[in-house]
């Protein structure tokens, strides 16, 4: 629901703006989403690094990467240690839930919080999983290629090198799964919300087009406009009143 604002230009400019897109890191422009039932509720106050209106800037990842909802994080814009820049351009830094609507904010604003803590710990346990995978891969290369009359304590050593790496490797598996169904559960809450604001917004411009098709038909001096509706049905249902 959020796009970059498109403006009239020349072919060249066009073939610009595709190419622009193309990259894996694009600059997304701030487009609102909320709905009019939103209208007259005040916004909660928030920690800067939580609110997604005061974010320095608004990047985001393309959505064939599967970043749906995600700004990249505050921390990626202010800190200047080198680990958020490293794994800036990563899935890792786009955890800020991109829905500014003041009735769900807050809870959006939660969900940011644990998807920075969850892609922090994520990172860490990636970069664990990758080195043991590469270890696993050299101890398992050096087993296959020994000497068949090669020393028993040495096929005993590797053996037990290689158990140690594919058990080390399957406790690290199990935690990017557990973190990958923590941030997929994020995601689904997400999708749930921005499909309610659609309906919401839908609604309203289903309304608007009745209203003005209506008025279209009706001339504004009508008393049709100063009749009052009774929303209830001449014949109520049993046990209404």
């Amino acid at each position: 629901m959020v796009g970059a604002a498109q403006a009239p230009s020349s072919p060249a400019g066009n073939s610009m703006s595709m190419s622009k897109s193309t990259g894996s890191l694009k600059a997304a422009a701030r487009a609102s989403i909320t709905s009019p039932m939103a209208d007259g509720v005040e916004f909660p106050p928030l920690p800067k690094y939580l609110n997604v209106q005061r974010l320095t800037k608004n990047r985001k990842l393309t959505t064939s990467t599967g970043n749906l909802h995600g700004f990249m994080a505050e921390d990626y814009s202010q800190l200047n240690w080198p680990l958020p820049k490293m794994f800036g351009k990563e899935k890792y830094g786009y955890s800020m839930i991109d829905i500014d609507d003041p009735r769900y904010i807050k809870e959006c604003a939660l969900m940011s919080q644990k998807l920075i803590r969850l892609n922090y710990d994520s990172q860490i346990i990636d970069n664990k999983w990758r080195q043991t995978y590469k270890n696993l891969l050299d101890a398992e290369h050096r087993m296959r290629t020994l000497p068949a009359n090669g020393a028993q304590k040495t096929k005993d050593i590797l053996k037990k090198e290689v158990d140690g790496h594919l058990k080390t490797l399957i406790e690290f598996q199990q935690h990017k799964d557990m973190f990958e169904q923590e941030i997929k559960t994020v995601y689904e809450k997400c999708d749930a919300i921005k499909a309610t604001i659609k309906t919401e917004n839908d609604l309203e411009e289903l309304r608007t087009e009745m209203e003005a098709a209506t008025r279209q038909k009706i001339s504004a001096e009508s008393p049709f406009w100063k009749a009052k509706f009774n929303i209830r049905t001449v014949q109520p249902r049993q046990g209404e009143f």
